[in-house]
């Protein structure tokens, strides 16, 4: 009966895009990159990131309907086209292809008897105890999943994700202050995925932000410096406006949605600027992006503390500091690949004169000057951040603190990518925080204090 029911199903849902597609139609009274359609059509297939606000424009072209970007219907049909069918009776999701035909879902890669690979989220915690004698009977396999995020689970001790053993732990949570990484990540069993040596852990760096398009194309990288505000490269959004950026908190893997905690996304209510970014030269390369609702702490998403203006005892502290630079650009200047798991690199921090002479060996030239709105690390072979990773943030440990940080720097320009002697240049977030200051003052926002 259900296997007659899903074909059945699939038509169904095939009629009802064929007749949205009808709804569409070419209007004068619309833009040429518009169709005039209903509405409720428009409302539904809105792209910006949160429903509810409304659509992107509001030009009426009849009774009860309105002029609509294409390329957002044209997103949304393909997204209800690809929309998993769940088989009634068995809870088993089957996964709709571009051209409407159900396939089988995917089984679950077998990790011994009774054992399955699945996301860590929908797997009991550890142990448990069923013998009435306190002994502990293991219910996780040892056996190692081919993805990550996932682990070999009794049959048995699989839950769906409303009981995930994360949700109740999110409930617990406090949150403490700012800086505060997760050094071993989120992950409370014993993890045997084999990462690389620059790969960051799920949850490690809780600060990350990556901001996208309103239609979730990743745009570049920010970091959360309070629960309502982003801060990022200003070279990277100058084109965009509130209405086409989103910021995503907690993000880990950008493919994946198996992560232990999701991601939390908002829109931009106002975009601040440096009034002294220069677009070209790349000068005071900074922004501030207020969200339009507060983000809630949680394990993954907390703030990453501001540092204290620019002095010769900082530069000091941060030459003896361990400095590390995330973001998911690309890891090959020859790549347009972005990576799909967040990246972790460990840098030096390099002093300004000595930065400006190893760049006056480059391509800028011997009367190059390295403004004092820029700072630099890296230099070291084969490790540094490249194309993709603008506006991600370069963080240090304060001093005397071995797992808490403060954001030192964004990700601006370079020459080349993880050429020896040859740093990486970043805003420098020390020299611009008293510009930070005022204008976070001129929200009616606090930051905490280190």
């Amino acid at each position: 009966m259900i296997n007659r029911l899903i074909p059945a199903i699939g038509l169904l849902l095939g009629i009802l895009i064929q007749d949205a597609l009808t709804q569409d139609t070419v209007s004068a009274m619309c833009q040429p990159d518009e169709l005039c359609t209903t509405v409720k059509r428009c409302e539904d297939s809105d792209d910006s990131g949160k429903k509810g606000i409304g659509p992107r424009i509001a030009r009426f072209c009849g009774t009860g309907r309105m002029c609509c970007d294409a390329a957002q219907l044209e997103s949304w049909d393909e997204f209800l086209a690809n929309q998993p069918i769940t088989q009634s009776g068995t809870g088993a999701p089957g996964i709709r292809n571009k051209a409407g035909r159900v396939l089988e879902p995917k089984p679950n890669e077998s990790c011994g008897v009774n054992m399955e690979c699945v996301p860590r989220k929908l797997c009991r915690d550890n142990t448990i105890i069923d013998d009435g004698q306190t002994l502990i009977n293991p219910r996780i396999g040892t056996s190692v999943c081919s993805r990550s995020l996932y682990r070999c689970c009794a049959v048995d001790q699989q839950v769906d994700e409303s009981n995930s053993p994360y949700v109740v732990k999110q409930k617990d949570f406090k949150y403490k202050s700012c800086g505060w990484s997760n050094p071993q990540g989120l992950i409370p069993d014993n993890d045997k995925f084999n990462y690389t040596e620059d790969v960051a852990i799920f949850g490690q760096y809780p600060w990350m932000v990556g901001i996208f398009t309103g239609r979730q194309k990743f745009l570049c990288g920010g970091t959360l410096i309070h629960p309502q505000l982003v801060i990022t490269t200003s070279h990277n959004i100058v084109n965009e406006t509130v209405d086409t950026m989103v910021a995503r908190m907690g993000d880990w893997d950008l493919n994946s949605l198996n992560e232990p905690y999701i991601h939390e996304s908002r829109r931009i209510k106002e975009i601040i600027m440096h009034p002294e970014f220069e677009g070209e030269k790349l000068y005071n390369d900074i922004a501030l992006l207020l969200l339009d609702e507060p983000v809630p702490m949680a394990p993954h998403i907390q703030p990453l503390c501001l540092p204290p203006t620019e002095s010769p005892k900082l530069i000091d502290q941060l030459q003896e500091s361990t400095c590390i630079a995330t973001g998911w650009g690309t890891k090959d200047i020859d790549s347009e690949q972005l990576e799909n798991v967040l990246k972790r690199i460990e840098l030096p921090f390099v002093e300004h004169d000595e930065c400006q002479a190893m760049l006056r060996s480059t391509l800028v030239g011997q009367r190059f000057r390295l403004r004092p709105s820029f700072l630099c690390a890296g230099g070291v072979a084969g490790k540094d951040t490249c194309k993709g990773d603008g506006g991600s943030p370069l963080f240090c440990t304060m001093p005397g603190q071995k797992d808490r940080f403060q954001l030192v720097g964004m990700v601006s320009w370079g020459i080349k990518c993880a050429e020896e002697d040859i740093p990486a240049v970043y805003t420098n977030v020390p020299y611009l925080r008293n510009w930070v200051d005022e204008k976070i003052k001129g929200l009616g926002l606090s930051l905490q204090d280190p």
